[in-house]
């Protein structure tokens, strides 16, 4: 496919030093930053948002699903049948679950999309940005849904399957099985996806440095983080007509739409578009397991950055992420937005997604820890009375009863 860059990307710059990284003409695919101790930082792009700004003004939301958001995405001339199914995805108020909490609150459900998440949104820009630099195979670590959406997207670009390695116990799962379903080869490792992660890159160490494979780890390439940051635009257009959410919860693992969403917001107010309604934005709260929680106590401890920790593991597969590359970039969200970080109990997990279906709700694990920290915050007065609160739902149902 004809992918071509967006013409309007200033910079590509490390998120952790600040310092300008060359794109080398974006001849081959971008990786982490060469700052920093190896293997470095996430990147991240940058545009020159008046031009953006213009084109927007110009001729707004124009495409479907992600694609609306073109002006503010690195890769344009990206044909329907790649991912205009991406995206779009509902925002709903459900008076129901604000019962009792004395708060208004807002899901958007991110399971609409192709394979069932989110992570649709980041790999389908990740690997289309990928591509258009040469990439020829991608791999990653996963302990689920981004392993199945880089191997959905691989296949509609007609590559060869993606490369995933899951933790040992995975084997003939779902995330397994559809991998497999959509072109790809899986092979396991190690207790989680930090040790998968470990693993591949000791395999892959010479397809890894030829260019024969391409990392499209978590924010081992800036197209993810692009990807999910449309999460945000479609949130400032959902509330067009009236503020923004006082809070929005998202449950954190690697943390690329809690970044993502904030990336969309300033970039909005550096153009110049946001509404005058909008000018207030939302505290950030990400929400993680006590089983698994390094950005909590990150936060928790006034550090700059996220020290790995032992994971306990949790039914959450999304939120089992022991250490986070983009840490700092994290702490640096929750600070600006005056939001903060919590953690909840296996138990609080498995009562908000009971609750969900009870409600009608197609909501999993992750989702449902956002719900059980609204309560908690609700409950200790974090967040005030009549609040409007956003609840990211990444992903449907499905997956945690086919596990049960």
């Amino acid at each position: 496919m004809g992918f071509r860059m967006n013409p309007h990307i200033t910079t590509l710059r490390c998120s952790k030093s600040g310092m300008e990284v060359p794109s080398n003409g974006f001849a081959s695919p971008i990786g982490l930053c060469r700052c920093c101790p190896a293997p470095g930082k996430p990147v991240v792009v940058e545009y020159d948002l008046a031009k953006v700004a213009k084109i927007w003004l110009s001729n707004p939301a124009s495409g479907s699903g992600i694609w609306r958001y073109g002006p503010f995405l690195p890769v344009w001339d990206v044909p329907e049948d790649y991912a205009f199914d991406v995206g779009g995805t509902p925002v709903v108020r459900h008076d129901r679950l604000g019962e009792g909490l004395g708060v208004e609150v807002y899901l958007k459900n991110e399971g609409v999309n192709p394979s069932g998440s989110f992570k649709d949104r980041g790999l389908s820009v990740g690997i289309a940005l990928g591509a258009a630099c040469g990439a020829k195979r991608f791999c990653l670590p996963t302990q689920g849904n981004a392993g199945v959406a880089a191997c959905l997207f691989s296949s509609r670009l007609g590559l060869p399957g993606a490369l995933v390695y899951m933790p040992d116990g995975f084997q003939g799962c779902i995330y397994h099985r559809s991998c497999e379903f959509f072109g790809g080869e899986v092979r396991f490792f190690g207790s989680n996806i930090a040790a998968a992660g470990s693993k591949m890159r000791e395999d892959l160490q010479g397809p890894l440095a030829c260019g024969e494979f391409v990392d499209i780890s978590t924010f081992f390439e800036p197209g993810r983080l692009e990807g999910k940051k449309t999460m945000g635009h479609e949130i400032l257009e959902a509330f067009s007509a009236k503020s923004l959410p006082d809070y929005i919860l998202y449950p954190t693992g690697g943390g690329t739409g809690l970044v993502g969403i904030w990336k969309a917001f300033r970039e909005f107010l550096g153009a110049g578009l946001l509404e005058p309604q909008h000018l207030s934005l939302p505290r950030m709260i990400a929400v993680q397991s006590k089983q698994c929680a390094p950005l909590v106590a990150a936060f928790e401890a006034g550090a700059e950055d996220v020290t790995p920790v032992q994971s306990r593991g949790t039914i959450a597969d999304g939120l089992d992420v022991p250490g986070a590359i983009m840490g700092h970039a994290m702490l640096r969200v929750l600070r600006e937005s005056r939001g903060f970080a919590v953690a909840v109990s296996e138990e609080e997990i498995r009562d908000g997604f009971a609750e969900f279906g009870k409600r009608g709700i197609a909501a999993g694990y992750e989702s449902a820890a956002t719900l059980a920290g609204l309560q908690d915050l609700c409950r200790s007065n974090r967040i005030h009375a009549g609040a409007r609160v956003l609840l990211l739902n990444t992903g449907s149902h499905l997956i945690p009863l086919a596990k049960a």
